[in-house]
């Protein structure tokens, strides 16, 4: 793949990076939802990263995809977790 291909490439992906997910004004706010959805953006994000760093033959981009799509699946169970707790509470 030629350099200019793999430069177009990582910027498209760090686009998506930088955007983040959106929320609708009926996104529930709770501090579990939130942590869901930031992992669930990481995880998308992750492997988008993976994806192109296997076309690409990048060995750093995949590992930081790696990284990045397992931090959002912690970031997920932390959410899951924050929203066990306050059901909990709310008993």
């Amino acid at each position: 793949m030629s350099s200019t291909r793999k430069t177009a490439l990582r910027g498209a992906l760090l686009g998506l990076a930088l955007a983040g997910p959106a929320l609708a004004d009926d996104t529930p706010t709770t501090a579990g939802a939130v942590d869901r959805l930031k992992g669930l953006a990481n995880e998308t994000v992750g492997g988008a990263k993976r994806g192109v760093g296997n076309l690409t033959d990048d060995e750093a981009l995949k590992a930081e995809g790696r990284d990045q799509k397992l931090r959002g699946q912690a970031q997920q169970e932390r959410g899951k977790a924050k929203d066990a707790v306050e059901n909990a509470l709310d008993k």
